[in-house]
């Protein structure tokens, strides 16, 4: 039996090592490559001196067109008459940091594996403040993709291809170009293929699978009197659901993490479409001095759930629809028209507008005269924003937007280099999700009152050569906050509703900003937020009350600057606090008391590199696993990303 256990120990470790061998030769092989070029170019910069006397002058063989003829700009630059040009993003510090949780400094919590239904972990306040789905669990992968336009002299693209260890896989390509000085066009388009983590059968077994992409185009008049820019866009996602490990000894952690442990689910699946076109167009009267626009915004989100049984042991025991299988669906389309003027005092611009917007929510098992608030109906807005360029102490803006019903959303901020403040204030309307919904697990109609939210922020900086020090505070109050709970000890077989609280809650979250240059190329940079709840009641909020990210890294530049090179090491903790636990029957997150996300290191090991136009990135998830056997839980029962290697790299062309 020793024998046996020793072979099989044996054969485990030779799999491992030619798992990581593959990873690595693929590395080997690029860096070699790369290291190649990096070097032909250094001989080439250092070649024989130049004949003397006439020559024949070939610009084939020199590299026109780069970063600097190939910039972007966003429409709010245009909206607010900035003429700002955006250089592209070929730095690889933090290129590694290819994941939208680590992207974001892990101020998101997910389920555990790219691409899964996230949330901010601190409250955020919205955007809208009109009537929305309800819907956001993906909209990270949504919002995060903003439409860039260029304005290029040759054909640009991009392609973006990461490896990720365990088949995660991501592909990205963008494409723009001009067809003449006045008038561009391009696109973008982004691929998740994403397999479990949790028993998966082999390569392809997939978790997640999105496609998102974008056609954009921007075109000018002669004398830039008439501007236009117009997209469209669309985000398939694709998800199957397990709902987390099931194990039978819950304070037994490492067991969420074995490689045999079971999903609660096995058959139930999520969907989600959006699609989305945009049109501005702005005329000049009198060049700056005053213009007007118009914006059109079409919107459709439609969301599904599937289960090929109707599982009430874990949904809870409630089936409001009578059906051996589970097939629901809720669909939102809106649409808003924005008429307004635009234009600039001396370092003043200021801007007023009129908006009107129709929505209509739909629901597979519910009708519109079982709701006791509308799902269909028009939004009247009025508004304005101001934004003041002042040297002496940097820019100052602030904005305001009134909807007939009441609700508003007041903004002020103030930037320069020694500090930055903002104010915001708003009155919103709950997601239509939490006033009325019917499917196979989930039953309410609520009439909940509009959202109070306050939110103050303000930071000091102190830049030098060799240290940043950044302090700052963030106040949220909240009233009649809306969310969903989990209770259990009600006696009602629904055990997951969505509750208004009519209660106050304030948070403080003093946070420090900080980094630190040793010997011109180590670097050691630091974010910690400390929260406090002043006030809680209803026990609406659970955040953790630590929450720090750290990297200690070194950056370097060889052969006459034709290779950079980044490495080092990433790290985040945060204390242990109840987080969210997650529903997919109706894919939201819900305040939970039962399962207490633990403390854990999650320690990353990186090396980034770029030669010319081309970058490539390794490195190794969650080194702690590898000698804890545990993990982290971002979400109740969803076991965080194991100890993998992933690898990816992207090459730039201007011609």
């Amino acid at each position: 039996m020793l024998m046996t256990n020793s072979i099989m120990t044996c054969y485990i470790l030779l799999k491992r090592i030619l798992f990581l061998r593959v990873y690595f030769l693929r590395i080997v092989v690029v860096a070699v490559i790369l290291f190649i070029q990096a070097f032909s170019v250094s001989a080439q910069d250092e070649g024989p001196a130049r004949r003397k006397g006439s020559r024949i002058i070939d610009d084939t063989t020199k590299q026109v067109y780069g970063p600097t003829t190939s910039r972007y700009f966003y429409e709010s630059d245009v909206f607010f008459n900035r003429e700002i040009l955006h250089p592209l993003d070929t730095a690889i510090n933090n290129y590694h940091r290819f994941t939208f949780v680590q992207r974001y400094n892990y101020l998101y919590q997910d389920l555990g594996n790219i691409g899964t239904a996230s949330r901010p972990i601190f409250y955020q306040t919205p955007d809208l403040i009109g009537a929305t789905s309800g819907f956001q669990q993906f909209d990270l992968y949504w919002l995060s993709e903003q439409v860039k336009y260029f304005n290029t002299k040759s054909p640009y693209s991009n392609v973006k291809v990461i490896i990720g260890g365990k088949g995660r896989s991501i592909t990205a390509v963008n494409f723009s170009r001009n067809i003449n000085p006045r008038w561009n066009f391009g696109f973008d388009y982004r691929g998740l293929f994403i397999d479990k983590q949790v028993l998966r059968t082999g390569k392809g077994d997939r978790n997640v699978k999105t496609t998102y992409y974008d056609l954009y185009t921007t075109y000018q008049s002669k004398d830039s009197t008439y501007r236009l820019f117009a997209n469209f866009r669309r985000h398939h996602y694709a998800s199957n659901e397990n709902g987390g490990v099931s194990v039978q000894d819950s304070s037994f952690l490492k067991s969420y993490f074995y490689a045999n442990a079971q999903p609660f689910l096995t058959t139930a699946q999520t969907f989600e479409r959006r699609l989305s076109f945009h049109i501005f167009q702005q005329y000049n009267l009198l060049k700056k001095g005053i213009q007007v626009y118009h914006i059109l915004d079409s919107y459709r989100q439609a969301n599904y759930f599937f289960d090929k049984s109707l599982n009430t042991t874990y949904f809870g025991d409630v089936t409001p629809v009578d059906s051996t299988t589970v097939s629901d669906k809720a669909n939102f389309i809106s649409m808003r028209n924005e008429v307004g003027f635009k234009g600039n005092l001396a370092k003043l611009f200021y801007n007023g507008y009129y908006a009107i917007r129709q929505y209509n929510m739909e629901y597979k098992y519910l009708v519109p005269q079982e709701i006791t608030v509308p799902t269909k109906s028009t939004e009247h807005y009025i508004g304005g924003k101001m934004s003041l360029f002042l040297d002496s102490i940097g820019e100052v803006n602030a904005a305001l937007e009134i909807q007939s019903n009441g609700n508003f959303k007041a903004e002020g901020s103030i930037k320069s280099r020694w500090f930055d403040a903002s104010l915001k204030q708003l009155q919103y309307a709950p997601g239509l999700l939490y006033q009325a919904y019917r499917g196979s697990h989930n039953e309410w109609n609520n009439d909940f009152d509009p959202v109070q939210a306050t939110q103050i922020n303000g930071n000091l900086h102190y830049n030098s050569r060799v240290f940043t020090f950044s302090p700052g505070i963030t106040f949220t109050r909240l009233y009649n906050y809306v969310y969903f709970k989990y209770d259990k000890d009600t006696g009602d077989p629904q055990v997951m509703l969505p509750v208004q609280s009519n209660g106050t809650q304030v948070i403080a979250s003093p946070e420090i900003n900080l980094s630190l240059t040793m010997l011109r190329h180590i670097r050691l940079s630091g974010q910690g937020i400390y929260s406090e709840l002043l006030k809680n009641e209803d026990d609406v909020i659970s955040i953790p009350k630590l929450f720090v990210n750290g990297q200690l890294s070194y950056s370097n530049i060889f052969f006459n600057g034709n290779m950079d090179m980044h490495g080092g090491v990433d790290m985040h903790w945060q204390s242990d606090y109840y987080a969210l636990g997650y529903t997919p029957s109706i894919q939201q997150f819900f305040r939970q008391n039962t399962f207490k996300s633990p403390a854990f290191p999650i320690i990353d090991v990186f090396f980034n590199m770029k030669v010319k136009s081309g970058r490539i990135f390794v490195k190794y998830n969650n080194v702690m696993q590898a000698f804890t056997k545990s993990g982290y839980f971002p979400t109740p029962y969803y076991p965080g990303q194991r100890n993998v290697i992933d690898f990816g790299f992207d090459l730039l062309f201007y011609d």
